[in-house]
């Protein structure tokens, strides 16, 4: 059974609601229009947008509109339809597939390997601006939740990196650390 697309203008729009009605082109009783039949993307339909559609009847008997789309908005059936493509094509894409998932793997491993070889990022340039002396990092354990503080040459410190969005702090002396309640690190 072949469809014949309708062309008509929206002339109600009730968008809290999601639906309305067109006036067909051809004339006749206006359509009505759910935004479930809408099969674009972009945007909701709006009043005076020429819609394209499909008259059926719904399960109460009435005629209403599907399939609808909203002229010069891109619909959703035409981009994501799949694109019938020969035996070669399809091998093709596979090893770009393949070539794609290497690359990442490759660039992954890079990475690592460079983050690795990087310097201690401790302190970090902004604190040690806005604080230059203040060199005592105060870590909050993962494992237990305990607030600690490493000192310069303390075996952890290097490794120690301060995150300040999660409560981590710099202190300018351990007295200072102390006082607000964190405790010297075991290393």
């Amino acid at each position: 059974m072949k469809f014949d697309l309708n062309k008509g203008q929206l002339i109600k729009w009730n968008d809290d609601r999601g639906f309305g009605f067109i006036k067909p082109s051809a004339g006749g009783r206006e359509v009505f229009l759910h935004i479930s039949a809408v099969k674009t993307k972009g945007r909701r339909p709006k009043i005076g947008d020429t819609i394209f559609y499909k008259l059926t009847r719904g399960t109460d008997g009435k005629f209403c509109a599907s399939d609808a789309s909203i002229q010069g908005v891109i619909s959703q059936s035409s981009t994501t339809q799949k694109i019938k493509t020969s035996p070669a094509k399809r091998k093709r894409k596979k090893g770009g597939l393949l070539e794609t998932t290497i690359g990442v793997g490759v660039i992954a491993t890079i990475g690592l390997f460079q983050m690795q070889s990087l310097p201690s990022r401790s302190p970090m340039p902004i604190t040690s601006i806005i604080k230059p002396n203040c060199v005592i990092k105060g870590n909050i354990s993962i494992s237990t939740g305990n607030k600690l503080y490493h000192v310069p040459g303390m075996e952890d410190y290097d490794g120690t990196i301060i995150d300040s969005a999660k409560g981590e702090k710099w202190f300018c002396s351990e007295s200072e650390a102390v006082a607000a309640g964190w405790r010297r690190a075991p290393r």
